[in-house]
């Protein structure tokens, strides 16, 4: 989902500045991930001008990586030198909140299900950029609360009838012997 709306960023790049340059940060972003693969998880990430210098790139290309891999949910790039590399699956601590509130909105009723998610006003309330919106959706997708389809508002992230939720873990938990 955040993958998408990164190639599709890169597709506009690639109308306006050519194909060239989407390649070219495309290179450095699979360089940048071959780096902090090499991290262990939770490890703080060496600062811009050190990750450059190894690579032998430039500091705006690893920082125009690490914010990909930001939105994507690989890393945290911070302001102030807070990054380093998130666990599969571990929630991007920017995400919490909005992770919280929602859940807490399904549980009272305030997000019904069937409905869209109001995801400008959440982002706007938990001080989110709209584009990180997937990236905070992912964990309430993994546990069935959220799906991201098409329905009456458009594409959107529509609350989920929370017994289908509980009857996709049941379908997809592991049967014992």
């Amino acid at each position: 989902m955040p993958e998408t709306i990164y190639v599709e960023a890169l597709r506009a790049l690639a109308d306006h500045q050519g194909d060239a340059y989407v390649q070219r940060r495309e290179l450095h972003l699979a360089a940048v991930r071959r780096y902090v693969a090499k991290l262990s998880f939770g490890a703080k990430l060496p600062t811009l001008t050190e990750i450059a210098a190894d690579l032998c790139t430039s500091v705006a290309y690893v920082a125009a990586a690490l914010r990909t891999m930001d939105l994507l949910g690989e890393v945290v790039h911070g302001n102030k030198g807070y990054r380093y590399r998130l666990r599969p699956q571990e929630q991007h601590p920017m995400d919490v909140g909005l992770d919280k509130a929602v859940r807490e909105g399904i549980r009272d009723g305030t997000h019904q299900s069937g409905t869209a998610l109001p995801v400008g006003i959440l982002a706007q309330r938990h001080g989110l950029a709209i584009e990180m919106i997937p990236r905070a959706m992912r964990a309430l997708i993994r546990d069935g609360l959220v799906a991201d389809r098409e329905g009456p508002a458009g594409r959107a992230f529509y609350v989920r009838d929370p017994q289908d939720a509980v009857l996709d873990r049941i379908r997809l938990s592991p049967r014992s012997s």
